[in-house]
């Protein structure tokens, strides 16, 4: 009796562990299925796409041992990792032997690439055409009193004049030597690592000509003389228009639309926009700024174009 009721107690463990292993089984051959799914998805993909099937002519599978060819127990990977090295010191120290017995020596393109790369970030970087060495060296070339030497005249007083070709090819070869200079001189300071060098060069050159357009879009870059000239003009005009319908120190406010206005009608060339005498609506608002520091007023213009203690005179004669 003792026995059958033992077996009727193992009667329950031994089906809950049949279970189990119909559960794990159905599992494994649910992630074999998957897994089959995925690769048959895998190659209609690379089908479709119609890419080449050299990638199939390696072996899909990790070789259980790495071993070198005929046993060769005398090489490894450390000495192969040092054989590397060796002749990666080896070509540094070449190209710096070429660079000590002879600096003007081109053999790359990398050097080649490298001195031109560093001639134009050294041009962009010391400000292009408005770089410290122009004037030196135009003053030495040129005279100030002749026709051909007007444009160094313009530069000495501060404004910017365009180069004749003679002095641009002169410039040209001026940066391509400094180029030269500093790359053959990084090529010695970096052990001969010229990719390095070129890396630094062309860094160089784009934060260059960030500097330039940051210069040109700030505008401090020099004006001509015909800019230099129109400015002068338009600030005398102005102060002639203010003087007579502008009123300071007596209260109000005017908003910079009735300035701008009251600008072009009391200027007739201005009243409408024309090719003879262009002159745009936040140039007349730049004006209005600067007259108004001028006059020491401390209400600066708002946000919404107004300006206080000042108010247009309508009483004046408008000029023809």
């Amino acid at each position: 009796m003792a026995a059958y009721q033992q077996q009727e107690g193992d009667e329950p463990c031994a089906s809950k562990s049949h279970h189990n292993s119909l559960h794990e089984i159905r599992s494994q051959a649910s992630i074999r299925d998957r897994r089959l799914f995925l690769q048959n998805m895998l190659v209609a993909t690379t089908a479709s796409l119609g890419l080449s099937p050299s990638s199939e002519a390696f072996e899909q599978a990790y070789p259980i041992t790495l071993d070198f060819e005929n046993n060769d127990t005398s090489r490894n990977v450390q000495t192969i990792r040092q054989e590397r090295i060796s002749v990666k010191r080896a070509k540094l120290n070449q190209s710096r032997e070429n660079v000590l017995s002879n600096p003007l020596a081109f053999k790359t393109k990398t050097d080649v690439l490298g001195a031109l790369t560093w001639s134009g970030a050294l041009w962009l970087l010391s400000g292009s055409r408005s770089n410290p060495l122009v004037r030196p060296l135009a003053n030495a070339l040129y005279d100030t009193n002749t026709k051909k030497g007007a444009w160094v005249k313009d530069r000495n007083e501060g404004l910017f004049a365009p180069f004749p070709i003679a002095f641009s090819i002169l410039m040209g070869i001026v940066f391509l030597v400094l180029g030269v200079f500093v790359d053959r001189a990084l090529l010695l300071v970096a052990d001969g690592q010229s990719s390095t060098v070129l890396q630094l060069a062309g860094v160089s050159l784009i934060g260059g000509a960030s500097l330039e357009l940051g210069r040109i879009a700030s505008g401090e870059k020099m004006k001509t003389r015909e800019d230099s000239e129109r400015d002068d003009t338009l600030a005398d005009e102005f102060e002639e228009f203010a003087s007579k319908k502008l009123i300071f120190g007596q209260g109000g406010s005017v908003h910079r639309s009735e300035v701008i206005k009251s600008f072009r009608r009391y200027f007739a060339k201005y009243r409408v926009e024309n090719n003879d005498y262009p002159l745009n609506d936040l140039e007349i608002e730049q004006l209005l700024r600067e007259w108004n520091r001028k006059m020491g007023n401390l209400e600066s213009m708002t946000s919404s174009g107004f300006i206080k203690n000042i108010k247009i005179n309508t009483e004046a004669e408008i000029k023809m």
